[in-house]
């Protein structure tokens, strides 16, 4: 028996008996479902319905010895993890909006850069365990330094750290556990790949007109 390698899509996979919206905020609802499996047999399950987003890989050439690449990191607090973290840039989608144009919109307002290349790196769902966010990931190239006129940083994005890095010195930080942010550690060793396999023009991404 073969199988393809690909995640299929099964809204009809289990029956649901009961939903109830447990919590409602801004950026995520919480629901408690009864399900039921073609067994017959029955469950709850917990799970969030979660806004989409995306991470932005952004790498300029390196100047420092021994690198090739350097990535834009920025580091913030989070507070469930009660940490100050390195990550990539990344941010929410808005309703409607391309998810390139989010991308381009997250990085200049993190980070004050604009890219003129962009390339879908992967999509993942974040936590399938308990959540339906899926983030994609876009590698950013040809960077030139823009800040927002607009856009003003506010609370954990007010205290944002942003710096350049080796991208094989943040490479190796990963595989020995030293960054845990899961968005740059998918998105840094999808950067990888694709720079080692060379990347392809039909691969490069147009913002929409209005981005």
């Amino acid at each position: 028996m073969t199988f393809e390698l690909r995640d299929i899509p099964a809204p009809d996979h289990v029956r649901v008996i009961d939903s109830r919206e447990e919590y409602r905020g801004p950026i995520f609802t919480i629901f408690n479902d009864e399900i039921e499996f073609a067994n017959g047999e029955r469950a709850r399950r917990q799970w969030m319905k979660h806004d989409d987003a995306v991470g932005i890989v952004a790498l300029r050439p390196s100047v420092l010895p021994g690198e090739d690449w350097e990535v834009l990191l920025i580091r913030q607090y989070r507070h469930a993890p009660r940490r100050l973290m390195w990550e990539i840039p990344a941010g929410l989608r808005d309703v409607d909006e391309a998810e390139v144009s989010t991308a381009a919109r997250e990085l200049q307002e993190e980070t004050d850069y604009v890219a003129e290349r962009w390339y879908r790196l992967v999509n993942f769902v974040t936590s399938p365990g308990v959540s339906d966010e899926d983030l994609g990931i876009y590698l950013a190239l040809d960077l030139k330094h823009q800040p927002s006129e607009s856009f003003r940083r506010e609370a954990e994005e007010a205290e944002i750290l942003v710096t350049w890095f080796g991208l094989s010195e943040v490479t190796d930080a990963v595989l020995r556990g030293a960054l845990s942010s899961p968005t740059l550690v998918t998105g840094v060793l999808a950067a990888n790949v694709a720079l080692a396999r060379g990347l392809r023009e039909k691969d490069e991404i147009s913002l929409p007109s209005e981005a």
